[in-house]
């Protein structure tokens, strides 16, 4: 296959020698989006109107220790009397503010995961005192999908041959009918992850492979043409605030490379239709909390807005390009908002290029890349075809991400198992932590006492032969006391069991 890709006309006896089909717009003027990228910046510490109050932090974390942003509900009661008031300061963080002490009962619970329910005690003159508690999946149940009521063979739109997959409006897949869905937090929720997307993303580079099946007049698949490519691609901003998303296979943009010299390009942005930029294009629909991959999904329709025009995809060759108006469904994590899983038809044929069946289903990965950087990519990619009377199928598989980010102002990443303490002030500041195991754990507290540089950092690392050589689970609560200013010092810990963390700041002399 030649590097030359014309087009002939697209009605009579000549097919296109080379199509380029392009996922999501490679342009998007998104003003200022980017530049506006919002990073949490609260503090670990709140400002309290009377220092000497206890307060209390409740900070929600997932399996793998990232923050959970997910729909949640925290209430914290004491043994007798009203439910305290809290304020949700930032994703999974709730602040609970000049508390009296006592015992309380602390339930957390949120759509698809299990409830927790723990007992804390609030002691007078303690500062701060922090509660992770850690958010485990749910297990969902499997259900076959149940078909609307009716015979499907009287609707042609939703009917399909035994090919490809059935049309998206053919069978909605199983909710829990008990859950009720926000919408909007969803929405909101995946558009950050797609802000966040674009924001930190300057360059990442992968392996790639395709496999294309010619699809007989039976649906039988023929023997694929397999093509192996160095992927990559690259985001480059312009002054306006817009970016441009440009990829590269073996070093080229040659469409030709492709089997049939049929080019399919701009797959990681199909997500991007939860982008605030795209989102006004579709109507959505949130069907309820499914399932994807046997864990629990926010399931989310959308279709194309009649009124507005499709930015996309669209398919171009011969110096023609034709938008397309698509429909389709997506799974999004309900602990991150993270699209797992997306599926799409098309509205309507597109007539301009014959184009009669489109099916598309992308799977998402998370990808860990170096210094703690998470992105979620497309991993397997299916794309079923008819156009001018032939068919095809193709599976792009994605592997061995690299990352390349541009985000100078990345807050530092703790390591697993640690405490992490930032001084944000122009002094040093000198304090102790003071690490307490479990009851009945034939161990001692261990007492660390360091100083934090002005503006620096210190990492404290949890587990036998390290700082604190307490065994992880063996943790039971921690105190870190020192002789800065309230708000002076932002404490943090990535421990994968539930623990507590009192703050107490001001101390004329760091406990030894």
């Amino acid at each position: 296959m030649t590097g030359n890709c014309r087009g002939v006309a697209m009605y009579g006896a000549r097919l296109f020698r080379c199509l380029v089909v392009r996922f999501a717009v490679m342009l998007l003027a998104i003003g200022n989006l980017c530049a506006q990228q919002e990073v949490s910046k609260s503090s670990l510490v709140p400002t309290r109107s009377d220092a000497g109050s206890p307060s209390l932090r409740i900070r929600l974390r997932l399996p793998d220790e990232s923050p959970f942003s997910g729909s949640a509900s925290v209430h914290v009661m004491p043994n007798e009397g009203y439910e305290l008031g809290g304020i949700m300061e930032s994703d999974g963080e709730v602040v609970f503010k000049d508390v009296p002490p006592g015992t309380y009962t602390l339930e957390t619970s949120a759509p698809g995961f299990l409830a927790v329910r723990q007992k804390i005690e609030i002691e007078a003159d303690r500062g701060l005192l922090t509660r992770f508690v850690v958010m485990k999946p749910k297990p969902f149940p499997v259900h076959e999908p149940e078909k609307p009521a009716g015979s499907l063979s009287s609707s042609p739109t939703v009917e399909k041959a035994s090919w490809v997959p059935p049309d998206i409006d053919a069978a909605v897949p199983y909710v829990d009918p008990n859950v009720e869905c926000p919408l909007s937090h969803v929405l909101n929720g995946a558009g950050q992850r797609m802000k966040q997307f674009v924001g930190n993303l300057e360059k990442f580079t992968a392996s790639e492979q395709v496999e294309h099946s010619v699809v007989d007049a039976l649906g039988a698949r023929q023997s694929p043409a397999v093509r192996k490519f160095d992927y990559v691609v690259m985001v480059s901003r312009e002054r306006a605030g817009g970016f441009l998303l440009e990829e590269y296979r073996n070093g080229s943009v040659d469409p030709g490379q492709f089997p049939a010299q049929i080019a399919t390009q701009g797959l990681p942005g199909m997500a991007l239709l939860f982008h605030p930029f795209l989102a006004p294009d579709f109507k959505f629909t949130c069907e309820g909390l499914g399932e994807s991959g046997g864990s629990a999904a926010w399931q989310i329709h959308f279709a194309q807005r009649p009124d507005r025009p499709g930015r996309l995809l669209a398919y171009s060759a011969g110096g023609r390009s034709s938008a397309v108006a698509l429909k389709g469904r997506a799974w999004i994590d309900p602990g991150t908002f993270q699209v797992l899983r997306l599926e799409t038809d098309l509205v309507e044929p597109l007539k301009d290029f014959d184009l009669t069946e489109q099916h598309i289903a992308i799977s998402y990965h998370r990808v860990q890349f170096r210094a703690g950087q998470q992105l979620w990519l497309p991993q397997v990619a299916d794309l079923y075809v008819q156009r001018q009377g032939h068919r095809y199928y193709r599976r792009h598989t994605f592997s061995n991400f690299q990352l390349f980010t541009v985000d100078t102002n990345e807050n530092i990443r703790l390591a697993k198992e640690s405490y992490g303490f930032t001084n944000e002030s122009d002094h040093d500041i000198a304090g102790v932590l003071t690490v307490t195991p479990v009851s009945g754990a034939k161990l001692d507290p261990v007492s660390l006492t360091f100083t934090i540089p002005a503006g620096g950092s210190v990492v404290k690392m949890v587990g036998p032969g390290k700082d604190v050589g307490i065994p992880v689970e063996s943790v039971a609560s921690a105190t870190f006391a020192h002789n800065g200013p309230l708000d002076s010092v932002k404490v943090d810990a990535h421990l994968s069991k539930d623990s507590t963390l009192d703050i107490v700041s001001g101390t004329s002399t760091p406990k030894q």
